[in-house]
């Protein structure tokens, strides 16, 4: 009999081994499951971020003058003006606008100038968003609410209330093309029904405007 309780307790034991062994084998699968996961998310993330980096930099068609606010912060617009060659030729045009860029000291880079059908299209970056109002002669902001409410810039509680972290401010009609989804708009803004990201600005005589993003 002692013999065969020493060959029962071995079998015991022997299972009690095995279901630790296959406890040990499920929760290192678990870990490395997690692990991969979270890998693939971490792609899947970076991928994202490049590609919306990518995009928001990349030159499209405007068909009216436009102002985009990159990820990064950078600034660029896309000048759009019907143009006349009997009233002012294109020489002419282009040296004053290199003049007045080269007048900004660097703060305003020139990305090209385009002339076809009878349109005048102007491309532009900005160090900062003063570069641009300066450049321009007109109103405009693009910065964080902190930073625009530290300058003096005070919004109404309905546009505190959305929860928006930046804004751009307006005194000029053109699109604003944004990196997030515009939570609010004030004056005459329109957010264009198929892209969340843009609004159609029409102020007039000097009138602000502003989105929240």
């Amino acid at each position: 009999m002692p013999q065969a309780n020493n060959s029962y307790n071995r079998s015991r034991r022997k299972k009690k081994r095995k279901r630790r062994n296959r406890a040990k084998v499920y929760i290192a699968r678990f870990i490395f499951g997690l692990c991969v996961l979270g890998i693939l998310v971490f792609l899947f993330w970076g991928a994202y971020k490049v590609y919306a980096i990518i995009t928001d930099g990349m030159s499209q068609d405007y068909e009216v003058t436009t102002v985009t606010v990159a990820r990064n912060g950078s600034i660029k617009e896309t000048i759009i003006e019907e143009f006349n060659p009997g009233f002012y030729d294109e020489a002419s045009l282009k040296a004053d606008v290199e003049s007045k860029i080269s007048a900004s000291g660097g703060k305003v880079e020139y990305e090209g100038l385009d002339f076809s059908n009878g349109v005048a299209t102007l491309k532009l970056e900005y160090e900062t968003d003063d570069d641009m109002a300066a450049f321009n002669d007109e109103i405009f902001y693009a910065d964080t609410i902190d930073n625009l409410v530290s300058q003096g810039v005070s919004f109404d509680s309905a546009a505190i209330k959305t929860g928006g972290t930046h804004a751009v401010i307006v005194s000029e009609p053109l699109d604003i093309r944004c990196p997030k989804k515009i939570l609010y708009t004030g004056g005459a803004v329109t957010i264009d029904e198929d892209n969340e990201k843009l609004a159609h600005c029409t102020t007039e005589d000097g009138s602000i405007a502003f989105v929240i993003y």
